[in-house]
């Protein structure tokens, strides 16, 4: 028998897809160019940034704070980092180097300002109440103390007792007191409430969160209003305070947790 050849066939490629395969030939081209471009500048550009004369640090610029309290420390900064450029301060460890020595603040930011200065912004905690135990301690808020501020300049704030100050917030601690956020709350919705303005509401009782309860004005009767619906109760106390028959030198105390006010007399 005679050997049979072998016929090589080559396979054909249809003309879309040898367009199609040009095309995105084309494309990857285009991208690695871009892309190694891209790269290229950003390295010219970092280089420029970072060796450049014109970004050096030459000043420190405050927000949040008096220019005077902040001078010590502006003068610090400097003193460590003038003259090195801008991009090569590490601003976090700036700002988490200042907590320790503002503990009253909130946060602290620290920017980078072009071309040649850093920004410091400070958001103080402002005192809202003061919580008395044997002594006073400001709070901000959200139940956190003041460590910073004197007590004996804020008598015209209103206090919460019956809490303890271990439980109150701390320097960069959160508040672990239920009550004293609820008491929170209620001095709120006090302060909302303008029929309240003339018994000049100054002292909120915690020490039992179901029977939470404040005096109307020196001498004035007790109000129980509880822990909760705070607004709706104020309402009902509104109401009350109304009626001409109330005497309140002759009331010891007006219960408004329940459907029907409870009024005991002294």
């Amino acid at each position: 028998m005679g050997k049979q050849k072998r016929v090589n066939k080559k396979i054909k490629v249809p003309k879309a897809l040898e367009g199609a395969m040009e095309y995105l030939a084309k494309r990857l081209t285009v991208i690695a160019v871009l892309a190694v471009s891209l790269i290229l500048a950003w390295v010219l550009i970092k280089a420029f940034l970072e060796k450049s004369d014109y970004f050096r640090l030459s000043a420190v610029d405050t927000k949040g704070a008096s220019e005077a309290s902040l001078m010590a420390l502006k003068n610090d900064i400097l003193r460590q980092y003038k003259d090195k450029n801008i991009f090569l301060v590490d601003i976090k460890a700036i700002a988490a180097s200042l907590e320790p020595k503002y503990p009253d603040a909130k946060e602290i930011i620290v920017k980078r300002i072009l071309p040649d200065k850093l920004l410091i912004s400070m958001d103080f905690r402002k005192p809202v109440a003061l919580l008395s135990n044997s002594q006073s301690y400001p709070i901000d808020r959200e139940g956190v103390m003041l460590v910073n501020i004197n007590s004996m300049k804020l008598n015209h704030l209103p206090v919460i007792k019956g809490i303890d100050p271990r439980l109150a917030g701390k320097p960069n601690k959160k508040n672990r007191s239920r009550n004293l956020l609820i008491a929170l709350d209620l001095l709120d919705e006090i302060k909302k409430a303008r029929f309240l303005e003339k018994y000049n509401v100054r002292l909120i009782d915690a020490s039992d969160i179901k029977s939470l309860s404040f005096p109307l004005g020196d001498g004035g009767p007790v109000i129980i209003i509880g822990y909760e619906d705070f607004e709706e109760r104020l309402d009902v106390l509104k109401d009350t305070l109304r009626d001409p028959r109330i005497a309140l030198e002759r009331i010891n105390y007006i219960d408004i947790r329940f459907k029907d006010v409870a009024i005991s007399p002294k």
